[in-house]
């Protein structure tokens, strides 16, 4: 496979187009702040594997609809509105109201921002109103600039575990816990499957973190966290233009957790003009 036409025209196709400014943190409106993690983002140097899990848990929320259905991404803000980004099939897990529940344990009432730009893909938009409370908002990257053997990461929360008997130390592991995990980017498709599914990776992920940030090295949002390696159905995987990839990439795949990268109809103008 020829990379260099593959990273093109992921640049062409997949290019995230958002233009985010900053990190701010989880305090009153009236009070700022230049954190280290806050810094260090925004010059792009490598982070540690601590700073990286605590910038996961800062711009991840739990969505809910009585129990647990999945996790988000805070993308964005706009005065007192957040916007969250997360997958489809977390929504349909469940119907609304749905609420989201920040880093630190504030729970709030959450909207569906209707987007048919995204019925393609396997992303859903969300945004609840905090009018006290400012909160850690995603730094996206251009997902063109990946390659394959870089490390990625990914922070979410697990669903509860159901119908099983766990000791009390399980239970704290598996109910509603976050979950922050390392691994490599294994596949960079040229073209976008069914749903949107294109960046492969390493990382072990569960039931409940779909929705999280996939997050570089440098700690910015590179796409979405989507589906899980292994599945327990192993079903051919086909491309948005109908066609099938050939033998040893669906492997991979099968091999890979996905990711949607957050695509060009994701931009800020498209989000203001239906708030």
């Amino acid at each position: 496979m020829n990379w260099q036409w593959l990273r093109s025209r992921l640049g062409y196709t997949v290019c995230l187009l958002i233009c985010l400014g900053g990190i701010s943190l989880a305090l009153p409106r009236q009070q700022s702040i230049s954190g280290e993690i806050t810094r260090l983002s925004r010059t792009s140097t490598s982070l540690s594997l601590e700073q990286l899990q605590q910038l996961a848990k800062k711009i991840t929320v739990k969505i809910s609809a009585k129990e647990l259905i999945g996790s988000g991404t805070l993308l964005r803000q706009e005065g007192q509105i957040y916007t969250i980004i997360t997958n489809a099939h977390v929504l349909r897990a469940a119907k609304p109201p749905y609420q989201v529940q920040t880093a630190d344990g504030h729970i709030y009432q959450a909207s569906v921002l209707q987007m048919p730009e995204l019925q393609q893909d396997d992303l859903a938009v969300l945004q609840f109103h905090s009018p006290d409370i400012v909160y850690t908002v995603a730094n996206v990257k251009d997902a063109c600039n990946l390659q394959l053997g870089d490390e990625v990461f990914v922070g979410g929360f697990t669903s509860n575990v159901t119908n099983q008997k766990l000791s009390s130390q399980a239970e704290k592991i598996f109910n509603n816990q976050f979950v922050f995990t390392s691994g490599k980017v294994s596949l960079l498709l040229d073209k976008a499957l069914e749903q949107g599914y294109q960046i492969g990776y390493t990382n072990d992920v569960r039931k409940g973190m779909s929705g999280a940030p996939l997050l570089n090295i440098h700690g910015e949002v590179v796409g979405i966290n989507s589906l899980h390696k292994d599945p327990i159905w192993d079903t051919p995987e086909v491309y948005q233009d109908g066609s099938q990839p050939e033998q040893h990439l669906q492997e991979l795949i099968t091999r890979s957790s996905m990711a949607v990268p957050i695509r060009k109809e994701i931009l800020q103008n498209d989000i203001e003009s239906k708030s």
